[in-house]
């Protein structure tokens, strides 16, 4: 329990540092003006953040309804052409997007909502991309065999030492200025691929130490919008039933250059299935969003309490269930 316990701390600690801070770094693609730059004027935009330097480069499911063609034929039919914007530094600058009103949508992680929240903002999680998002422990090849043997055993002032954030991540381990460090499941899996460091453990199959990744909107704009809400979430629905009939075409699909189709297979094993990338949001992830929230509050991340049941709105997805193709 020990072990356990001071894995989820030092995860939670992390998926803080994902979030981000400072300014806000953004990439767009997708993007249909006229000659003049302004929108045209026959279709209706939607502004989709994500907490990448590339704003095509989606998180979880929403990744793969992308790259499948889904995300935007779905918006297409209802008359939305998505403007793609990338936020290189995390959840922080997306939440700043959404105050300033330079957002409609976010694929983002379970932090930024509820931090959002506790800071009065008027945006809601509406679909689920992935509720159960791995996060690792990687030590590096020089680490010793004391993080290796000990880690866990360690006070949790010193596993916050230990522990660096995903962005740089593998090149503080890589370059020993990091014993150890806790990532994303693809952070974790490139890291061990490229032989920068050992696996320590990862969550994947346990839902308590994964993370959890939403689709986030304005309330305001879903309100007025909920056809684009109901498209998204058909999108997400279909990438989820194709990686269940296909998975190793979905895996191709899903690979580049630097992430190949074996890192996808480690990341989202086969065995394991695919319920995680469900589009509705269920009860057991308001039930670990509360959990969440409590950490937040007691570590003073957050100073307004938070009750999970007002972040999630399902009605867009009992909507679109509805026009879901039997």
């Amino acid at each position: 329990m020990k072990k356990k316990s001071m894995i989820l701390s030092a995860i939670l600690v992390t998926v803080l540092a994902f979030t981000g801070c400072g300014n806000t770094q953004t990439n767009t693609s997708n993007t249909t003006s006229d000659t003049d730059g302004s929108q045209q004027s026959n279709e209706k935009v939607i502004r989709i953040g994500s907490p990448t330097t590339d704003g095509t480069q989606l998180v979880e499911n929403a990744g793969l309804a992308y790259k499948l063609g889904y995300l935007d034929e779905e918006l297409e039919k209802v008359g939305y052409k998505a403007e793609y914007v990338g936020f290189a530094q995390g959840g922080t600058a997306i939440n700043e997007a959404f105050a300033s009103g330079q957002l409609d949508v976010a694929f983002v992680g379970d932090v930024p909502e509820i931090i959002a929240k506790s800071n009065g903002l008027e945006v809601e999680l509406f679909a689920n991309l992935n509720s159960e998002a791995e996060m690792g422990i990687v030590a590096g090849k020089n680490s010793g065999n004391d993080i290796r043997c000990s880690f866990c055993n360690k006070t949790q002032s010193q596993v916050r030492k230990l522990i660096a954030g995903p962005a740089n991540g593998g090149t503080l381990v890589a370059s020993g200025n990091a014993d150890a460090v806790v990532s994303t499941g693809t952070g974790v899996w490139q890291m061990s691929n490229s032989g920068v460091g050992d696996i320590l453990t990862t969550s994947q199959g346990d839902a308590e130490l994964s993370s959890q990744f939403f689709a986030m909107g304005r309330i305001s704009y879903l309100k007025d919008n909920p056809d684009a809400a109901e498209a998204i979430i058909r999108a997400l629905r279909k990438s989820k039933e194709y990686i269940e009939q296909n998975p190793e075409k979905a895996y191709e699909t899903l690979a580049t250059s630097d992430n190949p189709k074996e890192l996808y297979e480690k990341i989202y094993p086969k065995e394991l299935g695919f319920d995680n990338f469900g589009p509705q949001i269920k009860q057991e992830q308001i039930d670990r969003l509360n959990s969440l929230a409590e950490f937040l509050l007691g570590n003073g991340t957050i100073s307004e309490s938070v009750d999970a049941k007002s972040v999630i709105n399902n009605d867009y997805y009992e909507a679109a269930s509805k026009t879901f193709t039997k």
